[in-house]
């Protein structure tokens, strides 16, 4: 029998980890997410105090709350104003919402702002929701109805027979919104109504229903984008040689019933292109210098076709000035000119075509200034969008 030799046993030293090793390990991590947490904790007051992130400038088209001042005893309604005061002034709020706006934007290909920007294709962007909703009219989920209809067509022939009896004609522009004149940038998500739009209702109704006459630069502006782009990518609104086209269209349309009104003529321009630059919203995704226009036009009329300004006057309804001029005939017709924000950069291209124009910026008519600038002609402006304020003019 075969004897095998005995195998001993042999314990094998097990690995102690001192706990003298582990500790200053955990206590670093804890001591390091501190200091990173009080970091952050004293960043925004240190930024109020140094100024760090001065470069990163508000985009908001208002004034943010000012610092309040305390009142003793009122100390109650002191900590809930500076509440407010430091929620919208806080440090670094501009650079962290540059950063989340670059961050959806350049990663993620989202809007930062749904609400109010829509992202499109090949560089557009368009009003959001937030506007009237502009999307939801576009779609065909909000569509005008009839009693609104109803209350348009009594509210412009109500102006028409008022202006009528001081013998002024009165006539109604609607702009055509950048989802109308744009279509094919917008993004998969949203799909056009193939369906008549809120405006071609309208225009319809007024047609059948009134005798207004109503001014439709769109066929002017489809043609004219074949040439060059007449709207903004990175803007609500038209650029300065869309503005001219509806311009020379809606003076075209007025010279119907005016004849000696000179014959607004495109050959009577200059234009020339320049780099483009952001417009009204990517400038709320505080993304403007990043995502610009590529390119914008500087229109300049011949010499004997230019109107004299003679009067800016503030104007806080619209934080934008309406405008007097004189035109190079002053005896031709005078005009009334009642429009949005669409018609500021109109000053340079109607008035010299009139004796004297009065361009203001409501949203509203008034009648006692109509009688009291005696206007041959008013003109009333609106974007596509707020069709339904026409109600309320």
């Amino acid at each position: 029998m075969t004897a095998y030799p005995r195998i001993e046993s042999v314990e094998v030293p097990k690995l102690v980890v001192s706990t003298s090793t582990r500790r200053p390990s955990v206590r670093f991590r804890a001591v390091l997410a501190g200091a990173c947490f009080a970091t952050l904790l004293i960043m925004p007051a240190v930024d109020q105090w140094l100024h760090l992130s001065t470069r990163f400038q508000s985009t908001e088209k208002r004034a943010l709350a000012a610092r309040p001042t305390l009142d003793f005893p009122h100390v109650k309604t002191f900590v809930h104003q500076y509440e407010h005061y430091f929620n919208e002034n806080f440090g670094w709020r501009n650079a962290l919402f540059y950063a989340y706006s670059s961050w959806k934007m350049n990663v993620l290909g989202q809007s930062p702002l749904p609400e109010k920007v829509v992202v499109g294709k090949r560089g557009w962007f368009y009003p959001g929701n937030h506007f009237a909703k502009i999307v939801d009219q576009h779609r065909g989920v909000d569509p005008i109805q009839p009693r609104e209809l109803r209350a348009i067509k009594d509210r412009l022939t109500y102006y028409q027979q008022q202006l009528a009896r001081q013998g002024t004609r009165f006539y109604v522009m609607v702009v055509p919104d950048s989802y109308t004149i744009y279509p094919e940038n917008l993004p998969d998500k949203i799909k056009r109504h193939s369906g008549p739009s809120n405006l071609d209702q309208l225009r319809t109704y007024l047609a059948q229903q009134s005798g207004i006459s109503l001014i439709d630069v769109q066929p002017a502006l489809r043609s004219a984008k074949k040439e060059r782009p007449v709207y903004c990518q990175t803007d609500t609104h038209w650029n300065d040689f869309g503005s001219l086209v509806a311009s020379l269209a809606m003076v075209g349309r007025v010279r119907q019933d005016f004849p000696q009104l000179i014959e607004p003529r495109l050959a009577d321009y200059t234009i020339k292109s320049a780099p483009g630059i952001g417009g009204d919203l990517t400038t709320m995704m505080a993304l403007h210098s990043v995502h610009r226009d590529s390119i914008q036009y500087i229109v300049t009329p011949r010499k004997s076709l230019q109107a004299r300004q003679t009067a800016d006057i503030p104007n806080s309804e619209m934080n934008l000035p309406s405008s007097r001029f004189i035109g190079p005939q002053p005896a031709m017709p005078r005009l009334l000119f009642i429009g949005d924000s669409f018609s500021f950069s109109m000053n340079r291209f109607v008035p010299q075509y009139f004796g004297e124009s009065f361009l203001v910026r409501s949203h509203r008519l008034d009648l006692a200034l109509a009688r009291a600038e005696r206007s041959d002609i008013v003109v009333v402006e609106i974007v596509e969008r707020n069709l339904r304020e026409l109600a309320d003019l």
